[in-house]
């Protein structure tokens, strides 16, 4: 499964498919990012994970996976890359377009894998800064992260205090709080978090990036949680809306419908689909998408949602791992663009 959009003269193309035994197929365009969900021994087995190589990649896993492997890959043309290497592997690229510049970091880990869980995320978010001094940039051009949790309901509160100590220490509650995934999934390396993070330096005038607000929920900073419900890249081509990772609460921040799985999916995808409407898009305009299930036989009605509402062929993977509360049966995150 492909998605492909063409911006400021780069065709970025969004790819999906199954691990092999085989591994990975090889990609007919410069790989920007490469992730993969699994078990463990299935991924150690395909040969995947390589610190060595220049494919900037993640690999998150379970010891008892029940879905079959999957990855997700963003592949480009039309643009020269550079590799940001960090601690032996990579750890992202940097490439440009006709507006912008853009710096994409992929399983970006902590250096001391034995260090505290609150620890290991401080020295995450200092790798996404010390990574950005390649590219020239700076936190303050962050747009959206991803933050994977090993054993996310045991530390989500340590974690959100240590995210906020860094975001006040950088001021960006005073600029642009990126909009972000934090979900719970273990990851090859061992580590207790990693991360991804896209950042965006205009070249000049016509490029725009800010925070939108989600119609159906209040701000995530009102119950302490750092994110912006989405963030919009403009520039004179396209508007790309980059939803962060979505679940069912309620205006206030309580979570919504409570062990009951269908009313959950309906009301996530009702806020995602809000969220499009409020940016004049829908769900055609889709580029990638991501499922996360607490639990496999959340598979069923998450299909029978997706049949019911004529959208089995929407770009996107499912996958199980923790959400952030114990309650919350699924999140969803998902890109769309849409010409100016």
């Amino acid at each position: 499964m492909r998605k492909e959009i063409s911006n400021g003269g780069v065709v970025r193309r969004n790819e999906y498919g199954y691990l092999d035994p085989s591994g990975i197929p090889p990609p007919d365009a410069r790989t920007l990012s490469l992730t993969g969900w699994g078990g463990r021994d299935a991924l150690i087995a395909a040969g995947v994970g390589s610190t060595g190589t220049d494919t900037p990649q993640m690999w998150l896993c379970k010891d008892t996976p029940t879905f079959p492997p999957v990855w997700s890959r963003l592949t480009a043309t039309g643009t020269e890359t550079r590799l940001i290497r960090r601690n032996g592997h990579t750890a992202g690229i940097c490439y440009e377009d006709a507006h912008a510049e853009y710096c994409l970091l992929t399983g970006v880990l902590p250096p001391d894998l034995t260090a505290p869980r609150p620890d290991q995320t401080t020295a995450v978010f200092e790798g996404i800064e010390d990574a950005l001094k390649d590219a020239g940039m700076t936190f303050a051009n962050v747009a959206r992260t991803w933050l994977y949790m090993d054993k996310i309901l045991e530390w989500y509160d340590p974690f959100n205090r240590a995210r906020d100590a860094f975001f006040r220490s950088r001021g960006v509650y005073d600029t642009l709080v990126p909009a972000s995934t934090g979900i719970g999934s273990a990851n090859l390396c061992g580590a207790a978090i990693t991360a991804c993070a896209i950042a965006v330096k205009p070249k000049g005038g016509g490029v725009t990036i800010e925070a939108i607000p989600s119609p159906l929920q209040c701000a995530a900073l009102q119950y302490g949680s750092s994110f912006s419900r989405a963030v919009e890249i403009g520039t004179p081509d396209y508007r790309t809306l980059l939803v962060s990772g979505t679940a069912s609460i309620e205006p206030g921040g309580a979570t919504a419908y409570v062990d009951d799985v269908e009313k959950q999916i309906q009301l996530t995808m009702d806020v995602i689909g809000a969220i499009l409407t409020s940016r004049g898009m829908g769900w055609a305009d889709t580029t990638r998408a991501v499922m996360y299930l607490k639990k496999p036989e959340y598979m069923n009605p998450w299909q029978d949602w997706l049949r019911a509402n004529g959208l089995t062929s929407m770009p996107l993977i499912t996958v199980e791992a923790d959400v952030c509360r114990d309650d919350l049966l699924v999140e969803v995150e998902l890109d769309a663009i849409k010409a100016v």
